[in-house]
């Protein structure tokens, strides 16, 4: 049994994970995130990581490897954290080096997303699988691939399963990465909510205007989830238009690479069948019968876990990566 330490990067938390490769934690730690210093932060992940390893009953020589979790944009191959859109003072922080010297252990830095796929992959939905897709589904939409039984990185930018950026409409829509037509502009959590606040002053009789109280900024998917369960026609219209999208999206994955699974982060379990049957009922347009009925739809096992698991997947494949 392997003992592995785990970080997750967030813009507005960072978590540390204590576990085994067989997926039982032994400790968790979350702190604040927001704006904070990497010349103070970086100091508390050591810290609080031989916390962790001690109250245990372990040392840190126990612990066979860490894995960093981490937004992009950043330097992977070089695990350096370059300019993350969250935290604007993490600026080519080397973090991944930082935490060799500090911990004294080997370790390894992956894309959050990727590290979302690896941890539903050893851990959750995905096990047993050797072909799947993670997708988070979320205020954005990020992507892990599992292909042949090993995780999709791609070339030299190791960019590989940044799936909520593939063109779905020419001239589309902006999106928040600067291309036109993204999925994540017609289907992401926030591209959803700037949506709305842009439209909801030509539908005047939507609910939606009564159920975020006249401010537009309150506006959010819980808000539209409401006005569509309750029948509001414009409600209605941007979740059709919102699952036909994800439908054209989920048929490329599918003809591209074949899974045997689709499991699905955050707004997928959050609001459940309604969320995922309407994308069902179309998926034929998109793609081929055989890989459509080949491959499961299924939501995160993980769920709100999956932060607790995410670095500490990234270590795991890690050392098998490394045992090859």
């Amino acid at each position: 049994m392997a003992v592995l330490l785990g970080f997750d990067i967030g813009g507005t938390k960072l978590g540390i994970g204590l576990g085994t490769d067989k997926g039982e934690l032994l400790g968790t730690s979350r702190r604040d995130n927001r704006n904070t210093d990497p010349n103070e932060v970086l100091p508390w992940m050591v810290s609080e990581s031989r916390r962790l390893v001690a109250a245990a009953g372990l040392q840190m020589s126990d612990v066979a490897a860490f894995g960093i979790s981490a937004p992009f944009p950043a330097d992977a191959a070089r695990g350096i954290m370059t300019k993350p859109t969250n935290n604007p003072l993490w600026r080519n922080v080397p973090i991944l080096d930082y935490l060799k010297e500090h911990l004294a252990i080997p370790g390894c830095f992956e894309n959050d997303a990727n590290c979302g796929a690896l941890a539903e992959w050893f851990f959750g939905a995905g096990r047993g699988c050797t072909d799947f897709i993670y997708l988070t589904l979320s205020t954005g939409i990020g992507g892990g691939i599992i292909s042949a039984g090993k995780l999709v990185r791609g070339g030299a930018a190791l960019s590989a399963g940044e799936l909520g950026h593939i063109c779905i409409q020419l001239g589309g829509r902006k999106c928040s990465c600067g291309i036109e037509g993204c999925y994540e502009a017609y289907c992401g959590g926030v591209a959803i909510a700037n949506r709305m606040r842009e439209e909801l002053s030509a539908h005047p009789d939507s609910m939606l205007h009564e159920l975020c109280g006249g401010d537009l900024n309150k506006l959010d998917m819980i808000l539209l989830e409401k006005a569509f369960r309750a029948g509001d026609e414009y409600a209605m219209k941007l979740w059709d238009e919102m699952s036909l999208r994800h439908a054209q999206a989920f048929g490329l994955f599918i003809q591209s690479f074949n899974p045997q699974k689709l499991v699905l982060g955050t707004l997928a379990w959050a609001i459940g069948d309604i969320y995922i049957d309407p994308i069902k009922a179309q998926l034929s347009k998109f793609c081929w019968k055989e890989p459509m009925e080949a491959c499961e739809i299924v939501c995160s096992e993980l769920r709100r876990d999956i932060a607790s698991y995410a670095g500490i997947a990234a270590a795991l494949n890690y050392l098998n990566e490394r045992a090859l």
